[in-house]
């Protein structure tokens, strides 16, 4: 083990595996907490090993999120200490003491999970109120001026309502909105048929693109949408003056802990093959800066893309997209059936 040559920047980090709700798409088929997940005590110090490492982006998830006492502490501590942290929240029964939570852990915005219109989403919820309730979230936080976003996951069935979608977030005072592709894994491995068609990623490309033009709300492509069609320098957030994809960032400067302490490169890797290694029984840094983890980015070769990303004139640049999609729909790390560029609209 030697020093690793990749500077972490991101964690999703995953305080608990219950939640309130059993959504329809949940890849990591969330309800019961996990047996033996991380004390309040255990997660001050793996903050304390990302404080090391110069981790800047902490964004913390469930689960539900609200679920695990003292998950405000930890948000807290590390606000403090200059890291950029937000959560992920369903938002639903969200009341005065979440947020008053939120407001003491000095939280940059607060995301909302919102799958469609009211139908669509209380379907996909399995709660006949998680619309309506989402609603009240969103006028509680806007009373507060807390800054707020929305993710958006995207099924055969709830895509024809981005437009609509689209406009009730602007109604709600939400700043961003990220879209995303649910994969066929967890509570959704056997329904397949719900995915989203390929041909259709061409068209939440220029969705993006055009609402991003209008400068009223940021529109974002989660790192399963794209890649490099007309549209890729106008969908990735204008993180920088010219932004594009430049391959999964799992394992190269983003990393993912779950609720008992385990790490992988990205948290939509629902498989323990993934797993690198476990904080209860090494230091982050000791999985960090072990050379042999994170194999499937840190030691990518052009030559491992297969299918239409082998062909692929952007393959050493794209590096055949995201690897969690890749897996759980083509069963390959290396291969992409959604990319925008081979499924022109």
């Amino acid at each position: 083990m030697s020093e690793s040559d990749h500077q972490l920047y991101a964690c999703l980090w995953e305080l608990t595996l219950r939640c309130n709700l059993n959504c329809m798409h949940c890849g990591s088929a969330a309800g019961k907490a996990r047996n033996k997940e991380l004390s309040l005590d255990e997660c001050y110090h793996i903050a304390n090993q990302l404080l090391e490492l110069g981790c800047k982006e902490l964004t913390f998830i469930g689960g539900e999120i609200f679920l695990y006492p003292g998950w405000e502490k930890i948000a807290r501590y590390m606000s403090d200490n200059g890291l950029i942290v937000n959560i992920m929240s369903n938002g639903y029964q969200i009341g005065e003491r979440e947020i008053e939570q939120i407001k003491y852990a000095k939280l940059s915005n607060v995301g909302i999970s919102i799958d469609g219109m009211e139908t669509s989403h209380n379907m996909i919820r399995r709660r006949s109120d998680s619309f309506a309730s989402i609603k009240k979230t969103f006028d509680l936080l806007n009373r507060e001026q807390i800054p707020i976003g929305a993710v958006t996951c995207l099924l055969d069935f709830n895509f024809f309502e981005l437009e609509e979608l689209y406009a009730y977030l602007l109604n709600n005072n939400v700043e961003l909105w990220q879209l995303q592709l649910a994969n066929p894994m967890g509570n959704l491995a056997d329904k397949r048929e719900l995915i989203l068609h390929p041909d259709k990623i061409p068209l939440i490309t220029k969705f993006i693109h055009e609402k991003n033009k209008e400068r009223r709300m940021l529109v974002v492509a989660a790192d399963s949408i794209g890649y490099h069609d007309e549209n890729e320098t106008y969908i990735r957030g204008n993180r920088a003056p010219i932004c594009f994809w430049e391959g999964c960032q799992a394992g190269l400067t983003s990393i993912f802990i779950d609720s008992i302490g385990n790490v992988k490169g990205c948290g939509a890797l629902y498989s323990e093959v993934f797993i690198e290694g476990n904080l209860k029984e090494k230091t982050l840094r000791e999985i960090w800066d072990n050379q042999d983890n994170f194999s499937y980015n840190r030691k990518f070769d052009v030559n491992l893309l297969t299918g239409k990303c082998n062909l692929c004139d952007m393959g050493n640049i794209c590096k055949g997209g995201c690897r969690a999609s890749n897996y759980f729909t083509t069963h390959s790390l290396y291969e992409n059936a959604f990319c925008a560029r081979n499924n022109p609209a």
